[in-house]
């Protein structure tokens, strides 16, 4: 990127803003942008998305400022402003960002940040700052991108240019507190209404002078929680609850200790580490399935995936593994595996134990194949997504968890399910 100097949009030193010209300046344009509040980075922050049409067919002079329509936020209105040609102050062929207070009245100490998402929806340009916004002033960075980095690099869709601000009051908001003191209550003996005994089997070796053998040795580690917790993010821990009265121990046999306290824990609110979930990233994934703690058994698959090399010696046992729990997004992965280094796999593997029902898996994967590495000049043109369930064929399970956790709906199944 290139230097990105916080300066006013009008220009100026980066101190005080520098009030905006009236609505009829010759060097303005003023557009109708497509506005829309997406979820943000953080907590406490508003971010939305800004698409700006034919932006190769904006004003392109120097100096000249495009603005998109009024959004709100915070209770205040606000807009961006970007110069397609760059601003007055900035390096030649570069297009500055801007955003704009454009409400009147009180002064406004923010956080903001700009995104301009590329290929494959990687964000590429990400710039932050704080600042005091005065009214019909504006604060960002003439130096933000080039256009011919937006032309060149697949930036523009169907023409459009699309960023994204991000915008978080500077005053400090306390967080809600419910998370919290729901995590206090994790392993809380005192207010617990049942109790977990997890016990496991150990191996150890005793070494006699006649034979040696193997003798199993059982440890066991209690875990105090609560029902009504349970009932609603562990319907079958709740469901074993039922079978037992008042404090009487209810024994778990097929988890490993360590794995479940991390299940409960997430259960009660609480975060895994990076590094516990690269060390338990399967287990979890066959704790969080069999007691349907479903967002912990996704991220862990996510873990899994990303944690775990793939080689034709392997790829049919985690398909395999994939396919017995459910898990897409692994089924995913080994599917682009099969397609990438198809010649090698089709000499080494068997499918002989692979069921059927991966061959619409497959087909998904040769179709994204396909579609990645057609020509940028031969795409063909987007179909509208809401027509038909065609379109979502080709789709990656992680694009198809999204839009059905947007619908409020089952996000743990298969790539069909997700689709239906």
């Amino acid at each position: 990127m290139a230097d990105n100097n916080n300066v006013v949009a009008a220009g100026g030193d980066g101190g005080e803003g520098i009030p905006q010209p009236p609505e009829n300046d010759s060097d303005t344009t003023y557009v109708d942008t497509e506005i829309e509040e997406v979820t943000p980075n953080k907590p406490n922050e508003k971010k939305f998305s800004i698409k700006f049409n034919n932006f190769e067919e904006l004003p392109s002079e120097k100096g000249h400022e495009v603005r998109s329509s009024i959004f709100s936020c915070f209770g205040y209105e606000w807009r961006l402003q970007i110069c397609p040609g760059g601003d007055e102050e900035a390096l030649d062929g570069m297009v500055g960002v801007f955003l704009e207070l454009a409400s009147k009245g009180k002064n406004l100490k923010i956080q903001y940040s700009f995104e301009i998402k590329g290929p494959h929806d990687l964000v590429t340009r990400q710039t932050t700052n704080d600042c005091e916004l005065y009214a019909r002033q504006a604060w960002g960075w003439d130096n933000c991108i080039s256009r011919a980095e937006l032309k060149d690099d697949d930036y523009l869709e169907e023409g459009a240019l699309t960023i994204y601000v991000s915008i978080q009051l500077g005053e400090f908001i306390p967080n809600n507190p419910a998370s919290s003191i729901m995590l206090k209550l994790f392993g809380d003996e005192s207010s617990a209404d049942v109790v977990f005994e997890v016990s496991e089997h150990k191996a150890s070796e005793n070494e006699s002078k006649s034979r040696s053998r193997k003798r199993a040795k059982i440890s066991s580690a209690n875990f105090h929680a609560h029902r009504l917790i349970l009932q609603h993010h562990s319907p079958e821990l709740a469901a074993l609850c039922a079978t037992s009265e008042g404090m009487t121990p209810i024994l778990i046999n097929d988890v490993k200790s360590d794995v479940f306290r991390h299940l409960l824990y997430y259960v009660y609110g609480g975060k895994i580490s990076e590094e516990e979930f690269k060390t338990y990233a399967k287990d979890l994934i066959n704790a969080a399935d069999k007691y349907g703690v479903t967002n912990l058994k996704l991220a862990a698959e996510v873990w899994f995936v990303h944690h775990t090399e793939l080689t034709v010696e392997n790829v049919i046992d985690n398909l395999l593994y994939a396919d017995a729990m459910n898990c897409a997004l692994l089924k995913e992965t080994v599917m682009d595996f099969i397609v990438k280094n198809k010649e090698e796999v089709m000499e080494t593997v068997s499918f002989q134990d692979v069921p059927g029902n991966v061959c619409k898996d497959l087909l998904a994967a040769v179709t994204r194949r396909d579609n990645e590495s057609k020509d940028k000049s031969g795409k063909e043109e987007k179909k509208n997504e809401e027509t038909d369930g065609e379109d979502l064929q080709a789709l990656r399970i992680g694009e198809l968890r999204q839009k059905v956790q947007e619908k409020g709906l089952e996000i743990d199944g298969s790539r069909d399910a997700l689709i239906a």
